[in-house]
């Protein structure tokens, strides 16, 4: 598989097809040019398009996230995974967490009892990071 664009999602070939495309060549001129099947250069624009769709999906994912200071942790998620999420999201909305990694532990395991077994969660938690560094969790 041909390696990436440094700092994008798009392949060299996936880049080259779109170029050729968006100066006008047809998919089978394209091919042509690259010396491949028009079904071939049909597939690498498709797969392109769709890692296009898909960045633009989580940049507004991201977006939404960065406008509230709740986190939803889901069902199954392992205790420790959420404590990294949340020390994630705090880092994300530039909030310093007035506790250490152990305390958000301690603070999960006593907000959610018994919606932890061994190590994972049996039903969703919802974190809400206050702007002081506070921890609501529910």
């Amino acid at each position: 598989m041909p390696s990436r664009i440094r700092g994008t999602i798009l392949t060299p070939r996936q880049w080259r097809i779109l170029q050729l495309r968006a100066v006008g060549l047809t998919q089978a001129q394209v091919a042509k040019r690259l010396r491949t099947t028009r079904e071939n250069v049909s597939i690498i624009e498709h797969r392109a398009h769709a890692n296009v769709k898909a960045a633009k999906a989580t940049l507004a994912a991201m977006e939404r996230l960065s406008e509230s200071g709740e986190l939803v942790i889901p069902t199954g998620t392992s205790i420790f995974e959420a404590v990294s999420a949340t020390l994630l999201r705090a880092d994300m909305l530039r909030i310093k967490v007035g506790m250490s990694a152990d305390g958000i532990l301690a603070a999960l395991r006593s907000k959610c009892k018994g919606r932890i077994r061994g190590h994972h969660l049996t039903a969703s938690a919802r974190i809400k990071i206050l702007e002081d560094g506070s921890l609501i969790i529910k």
